[in-house]
């Protein structure tokens, strides 16, 4: 049973993040490009300006097809980068967190924290479920080809330990999911990374909860 689950994990994609600082890097590429763009701009409406249009040169020709071509590509830019900023800053009504802040919240504010600002905004299909029937399965989560994962969150102070991770398994088992996560925001104990080591189990501690609340997701395929 163990080696299917393993086999079949590769089979339910997880969410793919692009990491923050790869937004803020092209923001500023296209900030330049856009400073160098406008000079160049600036320079054929001197040139213009100065010789008159009927003194019209192959500079001025040459201008005017630059900013043309360059401006088109970078318009795109542009276009791609606002909408990715949209989506990082109103992709979903959970802003994302601090460590502190997540503290804050209750059992259940923080399931439909992590139901929405990981995965949901990933564009994957959540289910909260119930407290009273969860049977150790927080949040099902499923993907754009139908598939399955389990969601089992942990707002704890103490370090996670190894028998949270077994339960997970046997919830991933009884559910015949394809994939298991423990997110917490909390520390996960080395024993407990060894033992989920070669199971179709994801641990998400607190640092890496906040790292994933801030970044950037990919649409799912």
């Amino acid at each position: 049973m163990a080696q299917r689950l393993i086999y079949r994990t590769y089979n339910f994609r997880p969410p793919a993040w692009r990491p923050t600082k790869q937004l803020n890097l092209q923001s500023l590429v296209l900030l330049l490009s856009l400073v160098g763009w406008l000079a160049l701009y600036g320079w054929l409406g001197w040139r213009l300006w100065a010789e008159g249009l009927e003194r019209a040169g192959w500079l001025e020709v040459g201008l005017a097809l630059s900013c043309i071509v360059l401006g088109i590509p970078l318009a795109l830019g542009w276009w791609s980068a606002i909408r990715r900023w949209r989506a990082r800053l109103t992709g979903s009504k959970w802003p994302a967190l601090t460590l502190e802040k997540i503290a804050q919240l209750t059992p259940s504010q923080f399931e439909e924290y992590v139901a929405q600002r990981i995965f949901a905004r990933q564009g994957y299909q959540v289910e909260n479920v119930r407290d009273v029937k969860d049977g150790g399965v927080d949040i099902v989560v499923t993907d754009a080809h139908g598939r399955i994962a389990i969601v089992q969150c942990k707002l704890y102070r103490n370090v996670v330990g190894e028998p949270i991770v077994r339960d997970l398994y046997g919830a991933l088992i009884h559910a015949d999911a394809h994939m298991g996560y423990l997110v917490t925001n909390s520390n996960i104990s080395s024993a407990a990374r060894r033992w989920a080591a070669g199971k179709p189990i994801a641990l998400i501690d607190g640092t890496q909860l906040v790292e994933l609340s801030q970044a950037e997701p990919q649409s799912q395929s």
